[in-house]
């Protein structure tokens, strides 16, 4: 890597989520899988299974999505480079690594919210389909590349 690279790691925050949060995300997915089944079994015509049984697979999905028994966690890390003209994110998931790389002139907008800066060479519709550069703001040396980018576009404030 040339001298003027800047590599930060970016660690997976370990956020606790409240039992009663949990508590409503295992209802509204376990009712709204039963109900979505119950309505396409009526709407095709099927025969309904008989309730306890149709009730299994909604339970244990809203469980596994809800709770995370096993410590399930999709998102690893990654790491985050910049460099003289350009700014690197790469996230390391389950099961796949995923990067994107934006040249400093090719850079569109820079918005800020509370969770930290995103970094788009699109339109704000087509960055969140074919991705952008996110800096968490948890990160120690965020007000360094914070610095560093708004030399390099102007940066706009989100809620």
């Amino acid at each position: 890597m040339e001298p003027t690279v800047r590599q930060y790691e970016i660690v997976p925050s370990q956020s606790a989520v409240p039992w009663w949060k949990k508590g409503i995300v295992f209802l509204v997915v376990a009712c709204f899988m039963f109900i979505f089944r119950w309505a396409i079994d009526d709407v095709l015509h099927d025969s309904h299974q008989p309730f306890f049984l149709a009730l299994i697979t909604p339970l244990g999905v809203a469980t596994l999505f809800a709770f995370r028994p096993f410590g399930i966690s999709i998102f690893r890390g990654g790491s985050l480079i910049i460099g003289e003209d350009f700014i690197e994110g790469r996230t390391q998931a389950r099961w796949f690594s995923m990067k994107k790389r934006i040249n400093r002139d090719k850079i569109k907008s820079i918005s800020e919210n509370r969770r930290g800066l995103c970094v788009m060479d699109r339109g704000e519709f087509a960055a969140r389909m074919l991705g952008f550069v996110f800096v968490p703001a948890t990160m120690p040396e965020y007000q360094e590349i914070k610095a560093t980018l708004t030399r390099w576009a102007p940066s706009e404030r989100q809620g």
